[in-house]
């Protein structure tokens, strides 16, 4: 005699209490897209992770698991179910490429898509495990921040874990070997020798010194101590910049000194110093050029500049060429009237 089947354990009564899995809440809509990017041929792993803790929070990975079977056709809980299974089934859909969408439209139970999608696109395991270790032991930091290296690396070491975990002791009761301790510590200790080697050489120090450990510390551990020292490093940096801007500037004002101290040396247009040695507060001022620290006897501007006088603009000292030529020529002209003066004065 067969045996009876068990009575289906939910109720109506259940189906229209809101904690249930059977209750549909009325922002639920088959519109909704749970997860981005959608599934493609490359990424199932993470977008099945994604999934299950979108469905887990709105409490519906039971049709994806088959936790939550189909209740007889005659059950009053079916139209329940039917309804929460399409409401799933629509957030598969929509949270697939279209390719791949097209091909599972047809299919009528959320469990089928999703035990279809995962022997579809999860069996190649061992050529992504591949593929990781080689970006894992390829992995530089480059430009990049200690924290964006890590971060990319750590997103690798993540996906490889899930395509390839930990053994799981079966032993009942549980062995104390610690085997599984020492497989975890191993796994532990690559990730940090990893990380470490791809650092630039500017972490050379700090990875000596916790390479040199009997005992790695973890992983996130060393992370810390790595971000520390590079927060470090950019103090050092922005501490020597300042002291290079500041030198430079104490330079500049060097300089600066010594040259208004070069042009206090000279009168401003004239022939004379103030006695404060700075010209433009001198109460000499020439009715001739208007500038302050001489006066219209001692103005080089009508009289000419003496030899070897510094200009700051360099049509000054052509000006001074022409003007001293034409008033060299004028003092010759009138030495020759003086001689004929005194000669005529003489006979």
């Amino acid at each position: 005699m067969a045996a009876e089947q068990a009575p289906y354990p939910f109720t109506v009564q259940d189906a229209q209490t809101a904690s249930h899995t059977l209750y549909i809440h009325p922002n639920e809509s088959p519109s909704t897209v749970l997860v981005s990017p959608p599934l493609s041929e490359g990424n199932y792993h993470n977008w099945a992770r994604a999934m299950k803790m979108s469905l887990l929070t709105k409490n519906k990975l039971g049709f994806v698991d088959g936790t939550i079977a189909e209740p007889p056709q005659d059950h009053p809980v079916l139209p329940f179910w039917q309804r929460c299974n399409m409401l799933v089934l629509s957030w598969l859909i929509k949270s697939i490429s279209v390719e791949i969408a097209q091909s599972i439209l047809w299919r009528d139970k959320a469990t089928d898509v999703w035990k279809e999608l995962r022997e579809r696109f999860a069996q190649a395991d061992l050529f992504r495990i591949s593929e990781l270790q080689e970006e894992i032991f390829s992995l530089k930091q480059g430009d990049n921040s200690v924290s964006k290296f890590y971060t990319s690396m750590k997103t690798l070491w993540d996906e490889l874990d899930i395509l390839n975990p930990l053994p799981v002791c079966t032993c009942n009761p549980r062995c104390a070997c610690g085997a599984i301790k020492n497989i975890e510590d191993e796994r532990n200790k690559n990730q940090v020798v990893r990380f470490l080697r791809g650092l630039n050489d500017q972490f050379s120090g700090v990875r000596s010194q916790l390479m040199l450990l009997d005992n790695l510390p973890n992983v996130n551990r060393v992370f810390a101590l790595i971000a520390q020292q590079e927060r470090q490093f950019s103090f050092e940096n922005v501490s020597g910049s300042r002291a290079l801007i500041a030198s430079r500037e104490n330079s500049n004002d060097n300089r600066g000194s010594q040259s208004d101290h070069n042009r206090n040396s000279q009168s401003n247009y004239g022939g004379c110093q103030s006695s404060s040695g700075n010209n433009r507060y001198s109460s000499k001022k020439c009715s001739y050029c208007g500038k302050m620290g001489h006066t219209v006897e001692d103005c080089y501007k009508k009289h000419g500049f003496p030899p070897g006088f510094k200009f700051k603009n360099p049509k000054y000292a052509q000006r001074s060429a022409n003007l001293a030529h034409s008033t060299g020529g004028f003092v010759m002209v009138l030495n020759s009237l003086s001689r004929r003066h005194e000669l005529m004065h003489t006979t």
